[in-house]
């Protein structure tokens, strides 16, 4: 008989239900969040063969124990926080407490497991990941600082160049700003603070670049292949990397593409057969998806434009036929990562020789 165990984590401890293939309750016990207490519930649970692990946080609070257990060689499932509160709902018993959390979560690894990502270790997509955000967080301050010199331009009546993010336009508007003269108190603030803001965008820049020349060997080592994709850049193939970190994480392509949001959602009723958009989902794959079929779809004679061009042919919309080609993209990607991940050693490291 199989064994699940689930496990609701918080900052200071974690709670452990173990329920049998059945769904009866056999235990419930509260650990602290440490090493000693990962032993101890190991340890506790020995004599349960074959037992299936599910927590809920394995990217926060629960991080360190999935860690602890996936390198016991134990099987470990993420569950959900929207999936633990659906089965919550099925229990008996009204409230909510940390053992109903565990015993949803138990009962979502029993029911569902099927359907959700496997916790594996993978330090070098962690590190791949936590590049590429904050990168984009970098980006996201840039744009707010392009932003704002434009808007003070406007008071002073400069003509700035469209694009503030190239050495060549800053430098341009660093010479502009140096010999722009203030005409009273207001406009000298406003040509000082753009002053201030053109020297950060140089500094932003700069730590843009080298940050990119640092996702370059994750990519490398990782999945080169990803750069073969007609769109795919050094910036996309890191999201995708990161975000997908392990294609064990997902039992097909199709599951793949409904975590990334571009598997459509069908809506049919009768005889009216339709399908919808998936809003949900993990939006930074979808959005490195978007930025590769946006290029393949502009591209002449290339295979995305032909397939973007067919659905087009069939009466679909602009943007139905682009989520089709983004559909067929999450296909090609899952399979290149799969490859490129069965062809590497467990614990290989990146920067190897």
């Amino acid at each position: 008989m199989k064994f699940f165990a689930g496990v609701d984590t918080h900052r200071d401890n974690h709670t452990v239900v173990v329920i049998n293939a059945v769904g009866e309750l056999l235990e419930t016990f509260t650990i602290e969040a440490n090493a000693a207490g990962y032993g101890l519930a190991m340890g506790r649970v020995a004599n349960y063969a074959g037992l299936i692990w599910g927590l809920e946080g394995t990217g926060s609070y629960g991080r360190s124990f999935a860690k602890a257990l996936a390198r016991e060689g134990h099987t470990v499932y993420e569950v959900p926080g929207t999936l633990t509160k659906r089965h919550r709902r099925r229990l008996r018993g009204a409230g909510k407490s940390d053992p109903q959390d565990a015993h949803a979560i138990a009962e979502a690894v029993l029911r569902e497991r099927e359907h959700l990502p496997q916790y594996v270790e993978r330090d070098a997509e962690d590190a791949t990941r936590l590049l590429y955000e904050r990168r984009d967080r970098i980006v996201r301050e840039r744009t707010a600082k392009v932003n704002r010199i434009k808007a003070l331009s406007l008071r002073l009546q400069l003509n700035l160049a469209e694009d503030l993010t190239t050495a060549r336009t800053l430098k341009t508007l660093t010479a502009l700003l140096a010999k722009t003269k203030a005409e009273g108190y207001a406009d000298f603030e406003a040509l000082d603070e753009m002053r201030d803001l053109a020297a950060e965008l140089q500094r932003i820049q700069q730590r843009i670049a080298e940050l990119e020349e640092r996702l370059r060997p994750f990519v490398d080592r990782l999945a080169p292949k990803l750069l073969e994709l007609r769109g795919c850049s050094i910036i996309s193939a890191a999201g995708l990397i990161g975000h997908i970190g392990s294609t064990r994480s997902y039992p097909n392509a199709d599951a793949f593409a409904a975590h990334a949001g571009a598997a459509p959602v069908p809506c049919s009723s009768g005889k009216y057969q339709s399908v919808r958009l998936r809003t949900g989902g993990n939006r930074q794959l979808n959005r490195c998806l978007h930025n590769i079929a946006n290029v393949q779809m502009r591209t002449e004679e290339h295979l995305g434009k032909l397939y973007y061009d067919r659905k087009r042919a069939e009466g679909k919309t602009h943007r139905e036929a682009l989520r089709c080609l983004k559909r067929r993209l999450a296909t090609v990607v899952f399979r290149k990562l799969r490859t490129a991940e069965a062809g590497r050693t467990p614990l290989q490291n990146v920067f190897a020789a």
